[in-house]
């Protein structure tokens, strides 16, 4: 095996709100990955991130039969306030999902990745956690060119089982995401990124872009032609920025 060529890639809060009561994304590393011994023997333990929820939030349809559901958090068991859950988990209209007969929620992780290489980024479910094995449905993958495509994360559920609750704890692995390159010898190495003039600009042209159409696949080559040369800048201790 070649040695392995560490790829800087940023990492940075779509928000500053509350931007302290998250948590970094993190590899999953090799003992995590041990209840997976084939993500070891393929040497995915430091590909494959983690990104941990930040609150404690328990979800229930008040009404399964009703249509549309009735989707709420249960005060008792949530640290995240009514006013953070409605900035965070959004209801996906029926004509925006892949079946319209299953409700799909939407919660934001306040999250985008940056690269200056080529690369895909892979958003999946949480599958090494237990806690996923309790969820009321799965979540739905996704991929993207990262180069041209810096855009803030979103996990959708699919909620099938509508008499169970999503309960989600501060901590537990909310979704996995995996960075392939074009060289299976190169590795992320993840830092906190400076939120540049440019990245900032390169972000906003690309965030939100679904929202005028569902294919936006033809746009990626697009926002690579508009790109500037690097936007990956680490971030420097004691800078605001």
């Amino acid at each position: 095996m070649p040695d392995p060529v560490r790829v800087p890639v940023g990492w940075r809060n779509s928000s500053p709100q509350a931007a302290l009561a998250f948590f970094p994304p993190e590899p999953v590393g090799r003992e995590a990955a041990g209840s997976a011994p084939g993500l070891v023997a393929a040497g995915l333990e430091d590909r494959l991130v983690r990104l941990r929820a930040p609150f404690d939030l328990r979800l229930r349809l008040s009404h399964p039969k009703a249509q549309p559901p009735q989707l709420g958090r249960v005060p008792r068991d949530s640290s995240l306030s009514e006013e953070g859950f409605r900035a965070l988990v959004t209801p996906i209209k029926p004509s925006a999902q892949r079946d319209a007969t299953t409700l799909a929620v939407q919660l934001a992780l306040n999250l985008f990745f940056v690269c200056d290489e080529e690369c895909t980024i892979q958003l999946m479910p949480p599958f090494l956690s237990e806690n996923y094995r309790h969820w009321p449905g799965p979540i739905v993958c996704g991929r993207f060119p990262l180069k041209s495509w810096p855009r803030p994360l979103n996990a959708v559920l699919e909620w099938q089982d509508r008499d169970r609750d999503w309960v989600i704890r501060r901590g537990d692995d909310l979704a996995y995401v995996m960075f392939s390159f074009d060289d299976p010898a190169k590795l992320p190495a993840l830092s906190e990124a400076a939120l540049t003039p440019a990245l900032r600009r390169h972000v906003a042209q690309v965030d939100n872009v679904s929202s005028f159409g569902r294919n936006v696949g033809p746009m990626f080559a697009e926002a690579e032609r508009r790109r500037p040369a690097r936007l990956m800048v680490p971030k420097r201790i004691g800078c605001p920025n």
